[in-house]
């Protein structure tokens, strides 16, 4: 993780329909086929709060729960396309609080692999906004962009936590993007693509930003 490596980095274009975004929130499970998948399925696809889990006081019977609810995930595979479309949404809405609530960054990869839609389009020079902590900890988290102001907005804000945040850039190749932004995402315009950082040749540190005030 030393250098960047050149690669051709043709400029993207994602045409997705931003009328994905009206699906009613609160769809019959019958809707989906839940019925065959784990109960907790729901929390996510319903968009519920994660503060409670993480804030109260059983967190760790909440996090053994979810930590098998994920690997039970990372077993099967969504059956229509409309369960895939609602869980790459929510994925965008609150990985960070799933993925705290897991803390095993592995676990949720492997399961992504299943659950968001395949990415198949050329290589990307993508940023991401990284805590310094973490960033050092080799805990990179999923979340990056094609836009560097993105990256930039989380790196000095968000995620500028203790010692502060960085920008990072990698290659993201189609061996390493799982999946593309949802319309969600592209609605706020941060234009998140989900990364397997297992698979990444290099990442570069580009630029450090000190600690947000509290």
């Amino acid at each position: 993780m030393k250098r960047l490596l050149k690669a051709d980095n043709a400029p993207s274009y994602i045409d997705i329909d931003l009328s994905a975004l009206k699906w009613r929130k609160n769809l019959p499970e019958i809707d989906l086929g839940l019925a065959d998948y784990p109960p907790l399925l729901s929390h996510i696809l319903n968009g519920n709060e994660y503060g409670p889990l993480l804030n109260g006081p059983d967190v760790a019977r909440h996090r053994s729960e979810w930590r098998a609810f994920i690997r039970d995930l990372a077993a099967c595979a969504p059956t229509n396309s409309v369960l895939v479309d609602r869980f790459h949404t929510q994925w965008h809405v609150g990985h960070h609080h799933i993925r705290a609530l897991v803390d095993d960054d592995d676990l949720l990869m492997d399961m992504l692999w299943k659950w968001l839609p395949r990415y198949n389009g050329s290589e990307l020079l993508l940023y991401r906004g990284e805590n310094l902590d973490r960033f050092e900890l080799g805990r990179i988290g999923t979340a990056w962009t094609d836009k560097e102001s993105v990256a930039k907005m989380f790196a000095s804000g968000l995620n500028a936590e203790g010692r502060g945040g960085v920008i990072l850039e990698t290659t993201g190749t189609a061996n390493s993007i799982i999946a593309g932004p949802s319309a969600h995402s592209i609605y706020l315009r941060e234009y998140e693509y989900t990364l397997d950082r297992r698979r990444l040749s290099t990442i570069r540190l580009k630029c450090h930003f000190s600690p947000r005030e509290s």
